[in-house]
């Protein structure tokens, strides 16, 4: 195979870091995007994604482009019922949470 190009050979930082267990929000308003013109119709039984949710990060990977994505487990609620996944999120869907800090 022919070589495309690349870094040519340049040192590089490791494309995957733990991260421990780190609360995060997570705007599923922004990581599931909506259809222009949304016909459907309100289901209270649905599945909730027009909020912002906590999750756990619990790892950071980079693409092969440098992009960043965050390993995060979350619940997807729903009526009597709650999802939950584990994925790789766009880190810009992600924002830490500030610890509370007694004073």
């Amino acid at each position: 195979m022919a070589n495309i190009g690349g870094d040519g050979g340049q040192p590089r930082r490791p494309a995957f870091v733990r991260v421990g267990h780190v609360a995060v929000s997570i705007d599923l308003v922004t990581l599931y995007a909506y259809q222009p013109h949304h016909s459907g119709i309100y289901h209270p039984e649905g599945l909730q994604f027009r909020r912002k949710t906590v999750g756990v990060l619990t790892e950071w990977g980079m693409t092969e482009w440098g992009e960043w994505f965050g390993k995060v487990t979350y619940t997807i609620p729903a009526r009597g019922r709650d999802e939950k996944v584990t994925h790789w999120v766009p880190g810009w869907v992600l924002r830490p949470i500030e610890e509370s800090k007694s004073t």
